[in-house]
């Protein structure tokens, strides 16, 4: 049956146009790949003058496989000095959107990855943290539960 295959679709398209409008209000321009399903490909590709471009898998979770994990890594290596991989899910309560500076390969099972809370700001303003977010860094990293085989 495809209808719930075609809304988990349109939920995915839904949250991709909501990071390039977030993005594009911090002045990026935001280039999508449609149909970017699976693991071969990047969601979006964010260009600023002031920042480096971002290579962007978008999760409305969070919750992302190895594959893609070391894609958006491996993509990103090909220019290391001018390159970003990020993941892109829901802030916390479903408001406002979330990037994750990927470091390093997923590990299978582990609590916490090889990544860091990414601010894609230049404006200084923007860049403020309030003490809220300092519990989203903890969430963010602790991405998957142990019983994930993603």
């Amino acid at each position: 049956m495809s209808y719930p295959i075609k809304n988990k679709y349109a939920k995915g398209a839904r949250f991709e146009h909501k990071v390039m409008e977030d993005l594009e209000d911090l002045g990026y321009s935001v280039v999508r790949s449609a149909g970017s399903k699976g693991g071969h490909k990047l969601d979006l590709v964010a260009f600023h003058p002031d920042m480096p471009m971002m290579l962007i898998q978008c999760k409305t979770s969070g919750a992302i496989s190895k594959e893609e994990w070391d894609r958006v890594l491996a993509v990103a290596g090909w220019y290391p000095a001018t390159c970003v991989p990020v993941l892109a899910s829901n802030g916390p309560k479903g408001r406002g959107v979330s990037y994750l500076r990927l470091e390093g390969q997923r590990i299978p099972y582990a609590r916490v990855q090889p990544a860091s809370v990414y601010y894609p700001s230049p404006d200084p303003v923007i860049l403020a943290v309030p003490e809220a977010m300092a519990d989203l860094e903890a969430d963010m990293l602790d991405l998957q539960s142990p019983d994930y085989h993603g």
